[in-house]
């Protein structure tokens, strides 16, 4: 234990659980009838919202003593990256369809899309914002805060091995996601299914962030992916439901 670096891991263990302890307060205390109950659930819910977005670039400058940057791509990569991010994004989608065609005959459409507009996701302009969301503000912080911060904290545990900490990102990741769709998810199997998906994802991201080392790739493919997820999803609970 001695020889594990202690400040990386402290970092790795003051952030890895908030998305998640988030996700439980908002998924059992905000959804309650009781006011206070409600009042402490959203209010734990933006404080670690809070946390995973000003904890990484506070402690990357005040531990690490690193600068502030935008992540850039190597000068003259081009549109490479970004397209490698796209067409990565693609295939993953297609998979993702070609899985929920073949398992949709074991699911209740019924009993998810009515899972789904309980969370509030109960018309169109709703799940856009809600989409726009996800694609252009939550999607960045993710990557951030998973491919960045805990990779390069990762890194600094176990030394530089880009598939061990891309593993240590990559169960950050779907630990989070397994969490938040168990919450709404009609039974553990499609949690599961989910998670296994978020992770196949989460491994795409993190060979797409050390092959460019930048989020901005890892990003392209995060985003095709939530249009399709979330479309998905509006498709559940708008229409085939």
């Amino acid at each position: 234990m001695n020889n594990i670096p202690q400040r990386p891991m402290l970092a790795l263990i003051l952030l890895i659980p908030a998305p998640s302890i988030g996700v439980l307060a908002n998924g059992t205390l905000a959804e309650s009838d009781v006011a206070v109950y409600a009042l402490i659930g959203l209010v734990i819910w933006m404080i670690c919202k809070v946390w995973i977005v000003t904890f990484p670039a506070f402690w990357h400058r005040r531990f690490d003593d690193g600068e502030f940057g935008f992540s850039t791509l190597v000068e003259g990569s081009g549109l490479r990256p970004w397209m490698e991010g796209v067409a990565i994004g693609g295939v993953l989608s297609a998979v993702l369809v070609v899985t929920f065609v073949l398992v949709r005959p074991h699911m209740d459409l019924i009993e998810i899309g009515a899972s789904i507009r309980e969370i509030g996701l109960d018309s169109w302009p709703k799940v856009i914002a809600a989409i726009l969301f996800w694609v252009f503000i939550n999607s960045v912080i993710e990557e951030y805060v998973y491919r960045w911060f805990i990779t390069n904290q990762a890194i600094a545990v176990i030394g530089n091995y880009p598939i061990r900490a891309g593993a240590i990102s990559v169960a950050a990741f779907t630990l989070h996601h397994f969490v938040a769709v168990a919450l709404v998810a009609p039974s553990f199997w499609i949690a599961l299914l989910a998670a296994s998906a978020v992770a196949f994802g989460g491994a795409a991201f993190s060979f797409l962030y050390h092959r460019h080392d930048s989020i901005w790739p890892a990003w392209a493919c995060h985003a095709t992916l939530d249009v399709v997820v979330f479309g998905g999803v509006a498709w559940i609970a708008l229409v085939a439901s």
